[in-house]
């Protein structure tokens, strides 16, 4: 059984009543993590097989992006690849879109991360690289890697259209990986996409903050945002 958990940001306790309930479970977060340490993936993963993206809140502090970027825990990352999970190719595709790298469908600024320390001023270099916050942030390098990969599923955390804050480039990718399915995080509210994707040959979920679906779409859970 492969499930879906939207945003968690800092919170793991709904989680447990569906990986606990089964055996064989693999679970699958969709950004937003928001980690301290990397002590709560390892208590989810004593039951269940766990993988996930990174979405925009997982670079937003260094505690977080060191709990998945220097740990272990890198490995289950899906970013920028094709993982075959209970024999289901699942592609994916973490962080998000910023107007300093990249805002579709305008042009992008830079196309990778080695582009952008090119070009930036050495106070922004950070551990050698682009700034903690663009560790998150979505390079057309990212796209072009996947496209020349077929998935049955992709997962993201932005959303596609015809999401109101959702970007076509999503759809083109995932289009070209012919998937079946596309999941992602992101945006809290469980939006449905039911009456609105007759256009697309594949199924979109929006699996909302600290919800859970299961590898049709369908929901187990729908968390609520009170922020």
């Amino acid at each position: 059984m492969i499930l879906f958990a939207g945003d968690p940001h800092g919170s793991f306790d709904h989680l447990y009543p569906f990986i606990q309930a089964q055996q064989n479970v693999a679970l699958i977060i969709l950004g937003d993590l928001q980690l301290t340490t990397p002590h709560e993936l390892e208590k989810l993963a004593q039951h269940c097989d766990l993988w996930f993206i990174h979405g925009n809140h997982d670079s937003k502090t260094i505690s977080a992006f060191e709990a998945i970027w220097e740990s272990d825990w890198q490995s289950r990352n899906l970013h920028g690849r094709v993982t075959e999970i209970q024999g289901k190719r699942i592609a994916g595709l973490g962080g998000v879109f910023r107007g300093q790298i990249w805002m579709p469908p305008n042009k992008p600024l830079f196309f990778d991360p080695i582009h952008y320390c090119q070009y930036c001023s050495q106070e922004k270099i950070w551990r050698g690289g682009i700034p903690l916050r663009h560790r998150t942030s979505i390079f057309p390098s990212d796209i072009e890697t996947l496209e020349k990969m077929q998935a049955d599923i992709l997962i993201c955390h932005e959303a596609p259209r015809p999401h109101p804050s959702g970007f076509s480039v999503i759809n083109e990718l995932a289009h070209k990986m012919n998937v079946h399915h596309i999941f992602h995080g992101h945006h809290h509210e469980n939006f449905d996409y039911d009456s609105m994707v007759d256009t697309y040959s594949y199924q979109i979920t929006n699996v909302g903050f600290r919800s859970v679906c299961d590898i049709n779409g369908g929901y187990l859970l729908k968390g609520i945002d009170e922020r």
